[in-house]
């Protein structure tokens, strides 16, 4: 999934200095720098893994199995 990740971030970075919002020395920044992968990725494993969790709150408020 790591590699996934990557590409997202380099499609993001692309549009986002397409489109003007970011410059060039924040576009080498978001595509360059291995720490910024890796805080991205720890963050997008830490929203997959609360789905389950929310979803298990969720059903144990509203009665349901869990």
């Amino acid at each position: 999934m790591t590699v996934w990740i990557r590409i997202a971030l380099y499609l993001l970075a692309g549009w986002l200095y397409g489109a003007g919002y970011i410059g060039d020395e924040v576009k080498h920044l978001l595509t360059d720098d291995p720490a910024v992968a890796s805080s991205v990725e720890a963050g997008v494993f830490a929203l997959l893994s609360s789905v389950p969790v929310a979803w298990w709150q969720w059903a144990r408020r509203k009665g349901r199995a869990t």
